[in-house]
């Protein structure tokens, strides 16, 4: 009996929580008919002994990890959990520069030092994949007990998981993975593995981005027996609610459910023969597997369409009523999943063929690093000022300045605000984007 089924079989009169009480007359919502809170017959997410841990060792039989937690707060819990659980107040943590921001909260909660590597850029102006040799020179370099690194990127970028596996088990740390793109790698053999087979401690996906689940919906993964099982569920109870929604449960035991059974096989077959022919009808005009080997790319995962030209291409698949992902100063991100269509398919196609040719050597910005001066936690302690950019140059930022998506931090709160972070700054306000964390001033630490 799946999730959504149990819950449909329930039929006491709720003198309990939540208060529409499943009363579909009161706004004609089918949601309420699913939304239960944790009674006899529902289990409890934080203490499961029932349906719930059925289903959850169900999805880690599917996934292959040796025990499978759901999500109802996003990958972004997830992640929170599995660095709080590796780590304790005050120690560094190794981490890829384009973690997510929860990453970066992490590191400012726990009160970490995060030591970063950076991911090389690949000659079209994307971030690579992580170097196992970079990860052990870091390790030697840090001693950090615990490394979080991002795979498959926001565009796709696989990096060489059971390489770096292997060089964190050699160096007694843990490997976390987040995976929250590639919740559909191992479904279909035209994409990527999972890390979750390849060595990593624990992995965290998100179903809701590449999967049929609703959005919240995520999947945290315990692969090995070097990860603390039993303190990473501690933490998941801290940083997920205490009433979990039902709805999102459901939600994930479906999209599980779908997934192993043959109509999921088959959607995956059709959607992956409709992404392949996609691109190679449009090969010039977006990114393609040639990119493997170039700035260190081990693997690429196709479902991700990136598109040359920012802001300008963004506006022409809009004229076309498309809504990309993301745009930044150089690319447009466009991404696909089991749900695309044909038609869909069709008007991106049409949309892109009406786009001017690929420019050849575009200027695109190189990596920096921004010195860490204090701690996240550190700087959040000490009085601030508001200074113009120009005004900022080499002072330590009490903020973090991004673009959202992706969140990640061009600087992070204690670092250094280097003359390089202030230009790319400029270019992305004259180009009219939103750099968050920052208005026409930024907080920095007072003098």
């Amino acid at each position: 009996m799946t999730l959504k089924e149990r819950l449909e079989s329930l039929n006491a009169y709720p003198f309990h929580m939540p208060g529409h009480k499943r009363n579909f007359k009161l706004f004609k919502n089918q949601a309420f008919k699913l939304d239960f809170t944790e009674i006899n017959g529902t289990d409890d997410l934080h203490h499961p002994t029932e349906i719930l841990k059925e289903r959850m060792e169900l999805a880690a039989e599917i996934y292959g990890s040796k025990k499978t937690c759901y999500l109802i707060n996003g990958s972004t819990c997830g992640l929170l959990a599995a660095v709080s659980a590796c780590t304790k107040p005050g120690e560094t943590l190794l981490m890829a520069r384009n973690c997510h921001k929860s990453v970066y909260n992490a590191v400012f909660l726990r009160n970490l030092r995060p030591e970063y590597i950076y991911p090389p850029i690949t000659s079209e102006g994307i971030s690579g994949g992580i170097s196992p040799g970079d990860v052990e020179t870091a390790l030697i370099k840090t001693g950090a007990k615990a490394f979080v690194m991002v795979s498959p990127t926001y565009e796709g970028i696989v990096s060489d998981i059971r390489a770096i596996s292997g060089v964190c088990r050699k160096h007694g740390c843990v490997l976390i993975v987040d995976e929250a793109h590639g919740a559909h790698f191992g479904f279909y053999e035209g994409f990527p593995q999972s890390a979750v087979g390849l060595g990593a401690d624990i992995v965290i996906q998100s179903l809701h981005k590449t999967l049929p689940s609703l959005t919240q919906t995520a999947l945290l993964h315990i692969c090995t027996d070097t990860a603390d099982s039993a303190e990473t569920e501690r933490y998941l109870s801290i940083y997920q609610s205490s009433s979990p929604s039902y709805i999102l449960l459901s939600s994930i035991d479906s999209c599980i459910e779908y997934m192993k059974n043959n109509e999921g096989k088959k959607a995956m077959e059709s959607y992956f023969k409709l992404l392949t022919s996609f691109r190679e009808k449009n090969r010039g005009q977006i990114m393609g597997r040639e990119i493997i080997g170039s700035g260190n790319v081990f693997d690429a995962d196709p479902s991700k369409i990136v598109i040359w030209g920012g802001r300008e291409t963004a506006a022409a698949l809009k004229a076309f009523d498309l809504e990309p992902e993301m745009e930044n100063l150089f690319y447009t991100l466009v991404l696909t999943s089991i749900g695309d269509t044909r038609e869909g398919f069709d008007r991106l196609s049409k949309a892109i063929s009406g786009l001017p040719p690929k420019k050849t050597s575009p200027k695109f910005e190189k990596t920096f690093s921004s010195p860490l001066r204090l701690t996240p936690y550190e700087a959040c302690l000490r009085e601030g000022e508001e200074l113009t950019l120009n005004e900022s140059t080499g002072k330590i930022s009490k903020t973090a300045a991004y673009i959202y998506p992706s969140g990640i931090p061009i600087i992070n709160t204690g670092e250094e605000i280097t003359p390089e972070a202030v230009s790319l700054i400029k270019q992305y306000k004259q180009k009219g984007f939103d750099v968050r964390g920052i208005t026409d001033k930024i907080n920095c630490i007072k003098s």
